[in-house]
């Protein structure tokens, strides 16, 4: 039988980090994608000098919100804390799905608020206010 490397796509990557350990463990070929050239060079540079990965990762300058990919291109797809930066959730997720092909895997992680969140609430606000600073988040949304 032939096996294929499935195709992952890492939105929002920053210098990889996450993209070169998921390169390692699963023997995937991993892409990331940063608005940030200083990123990608970085990135690039480490995925570079690790010969386990350097064949299967690496990352790519673009807009998530408007990816420099084909439709259906990719296996699966992850964000980890970087789609709360879009400027339009339900655009950012419709560029997402167009990337990848039909059944394919998007998994994602984010900052946001939960019922359990009080406005008003001195603590509440504190924390939520440390967040959105120290992520430069103009407001974490409500689920």
């Amino acid at each position: 039988t032939t096996t294929t490397t499935p195709k992952v796509l890492d939105v929002g990557c920053g210098i990889g980090g996450p993209l070169r350990n998921i390169c390692r463990f699963t023997k995937a070929d991993v892409t990331g994608l940063t608005l940030n050239m200083y990123q990608v060079d970085r990135g690039n540079e480490l995925c570079q000098s690790d010969p386990v990965v350097a064949s299967r990762s690496r990352l790519v300058q673009g807009d998530f919100m408007n990816m420099p990919f084909d439709d259906q291109h990719y296996d699966a797809a992850y964000a980890i804390e970087a789609t709360c930066h879009a400027p339009d959730r339900v655009g950012v997720y419709q560029e997402i799905y167009r990337v990848l092909k039909p059944g394919a895997i998007f998994a994602c992680y984010e900052w946001c608020m939960t019922d359990h969140y009080i406005p008003g609430n001195p603590e509440h606000e504190r924390i939520k206010k440390g967040i959105e600073e120290g992520d430069g988040l103009p407001d974490i949304v409500h689920t």
